[in-house]
């Protein structure tokens, strides 16, 4: 018999290992600290996309509302924006900045690549955007 589990935090949901057991009692032992894990048998998770709700289901982790890629003219009014959500932790050209929940927002008059990191807090996942910035005609 196999028995499929996931291993994760209970005070954040986060999905920590997947894998499978020869039986239920073998899978309860891959528990480091059972003061704050817990294991889910009988499914299949993905720890990247994926996290243990408050209801105690596997449940798609939320996206940010920023695009992975976008084209603007570089004319200083064309702007990509998204939300972030509060301790988003961004990143661009070696400058960090922790976001308190207000809108991100990027406009710029210098053609060019920019690339932006973005870290959100668990269960967000993280998220780079490439804008590309093209001469105003």
């Amino acid at each position: 018999m196999n028995v499929r589990y996931a291993k994760y935090r209970t005070d954040t949901g986060e999905i920590l290992s997947t894998g499978a057991c020869a039986n239920e009692e073998l899978c309860y032992l891959q528990m480091e600290d059972a003061e704050n894990e817990h294991i889910l048998l009988h499914v299949s998770a993905d720890d990247a996309t994926q996290w243990v709700d408050g209801d105690g289901n596997i449940a798609d982790r939320p996206l940010l509302d920023v695009p992975e890629a976008a084209s603007i003219t570089a004319d200083g009014i064309t702007e990509v924006a998204g939300a972030l959500p509060a301790g988003t932790v961004v990143q661009f050209n070696g400058v960090t900045a922790v976001t308190d929940g207000a809108a991100f927002a990027f406009t710029t008059d210098m053609p060019g690549t920019y690339v932006f990191d973005f870290q959100p807090p668990f269960p967000f996942i993280p998220r780079t955007l490439t804008i590309e910035a093209t001469d105003a005609v």
